[in-house]
């Protein structure tokens, strides 16, 4: 089966062979004037030297030129005329035997069969004809939903293999059948693709897995790797072995690196040699958090917790990074709570990972034992100090009540 481009271009290809003249870029004869010179010097040519043996009655070689009445029923079969310039380019119309026309004659009906073969080409040119309706290969199947999906389902698995057109091709239209069979199979596909679905709150989203369960597994190891990028990740095995990553502790930032960090680059940074996001990308940390901590450690501003860490800082080396962080994990116990991450939001359950407790407490009782004395020892006065701060944030509104 020959489509209209291919045919256009089999047109325009013999055209340029047969007519030298064309590759100079000739302007194509309008089809006004091809049809009255076949009205006026084909038709009689044809009649008189074609006929005998292209009629609709005798047709020999399949060959009918009687049925061309006109350069409308030309237009209609150019394939037919395409024949019709090969046999004449080779000598082979009419035959030996028959009445030869004159070599002008010969020459007219030739180079009229090559302009409309060449007015033809050019105004079929762009046009790709009849288009048959095809389906998606099965890669091409797969491919599409794994682009709209995000996720390698792989649909086409149990679709039959597809074989090739007369091309050699795959993915020609007319090796790409529907049958009532594959229909099915595209059903079932599209079901097992849907039960891959994942409904949120905002929409859905695709997973690789079809159970409840392993949906939560996804989210979970998504959130541990989430505060595992630049963070900390106990790990704990459980009582069959397997090492599980204790969500209680995931995201604590590990303190030392980052003190580390600060350290080492003290002086450049300080002198701007260097920036805090080269030594975080050098160093696989968190650049803002290490612009905080910088940016913590050489403020000027008074705070009566900072005031030790800062002179702690300036004066220590490299190797003294986990004992600063030591010092910084003791305040966290006392400042904030870490909440298991796999619970939150469950009934009975924190609702945040991480929850800030006030170290700060109105009220406090104290008791202090008074050592008894030894017999015929005189009596003692014992003397206690209290003390009472602003915590570094000044004493307006602040007052304190001491009783018995």
């Amino acid at each position: 089966m020959i489509t209209q481009l291919q045919c256009s271009f089999m047109i325009l290809v013999a055209s340029v062979i047969f007519d030298p003249a064309i590759v100079a870029g000739d302007e194509p004869t309008s089809f006004g004037v091809l049809a009255a010179e076949y009205e006026r010097d084909i038709r009689p040519l044809t009649e008189q030297f074609c006929l005998d043996c292209h009629s609709t009655e005798q047709k020999e070689g399949e060959l009918d030129l009687q049925q061309f009445g006109a350069l409308a029923e030309v237009r209609q079969a150019s394939k037919v005329w395409l024949q019709v310039a090969e046999l004449l380019a080779n000598g082979e119309m009419p035959p030996e035997d028959a009445e030869q026309p004159p070599r002008e004659q010969r020459k007219q009906l030739r180079e009229w069969v090559e302009r409309y073969l060449h007015a033809e080409a050019l105004a079929g040119a762009g046009d790709p004809g009849s288009v048959v309706l095809r389906r998606l290969t099965n890669a091409e199947y797969t491919y599409t939903i794994r682009d709209l999906t995000g996720v390698d389902l792989n649909p086409a698995r149990e679709f039959p293999s597809e074989g090739a057109a007369g091309e050699g091709f795959t993915n020609a239209g007319n090796a790409l059948v529907m049958s009532p069979g594959l229909l099915r199979k595209y059903i079932d596909a599209g079901k097992q693709i849907a039960s891959h679905a994942v409904l949120l709150p905002d929409g859905f989203a695709f997973s690789p897995n079809t159970t409840p369960r392993d949906w939560t597994d996804e989210k979970l190891a998504e959130i541990r790797a989430f505060y595992g990028a630049f963070s900390r990740v106990e790990k704990l095995a459980d009582h069959y072995g397997h090492n599980l990553a204790h969500l209680g502790k995931a995201g604590r930032i590990p303190l030392e690196l980052y003190f580390a960090a600060t350290l080492v680059e003290k002086d450049a940074l300080a002198a701007g040699g260097t920036t805090i996001e080269a030594v975080a990308m050098e160093r696989q940390l968190n650049a803002k958090y290490l612009g905080r901590l910088w940016s913590m450690l050489t403020r000027e501003d008074q705070s009566l917790i900072l005031n030790d860490l800062r002179s702690r800082w300036r004066g220590a080396k490299p190797d003294d990074a986990p004992a600063l962080a030591a010092r910084v994990s003791a305040w966290q116990k006392g400042l904030w709570t870490f909440n298991p991450v796999g619970l939150l939001g469950r009934k009975g359950y924190r609702s945040r990972w991480m929850e800030a407790v006030n170290p700060v407490m109105s009220r406090i009782e104290m008791s202090l034992p008074i050592p008894a004395l030894a017999e015929g020892k005189e009596p003692k006065e014992f003397v206690v100090s209290l003390v009472a701060g602003d915590a570094g944030d000044g004493n307006e509104h602040d007052y304190v009540v001491w009783t018995q």
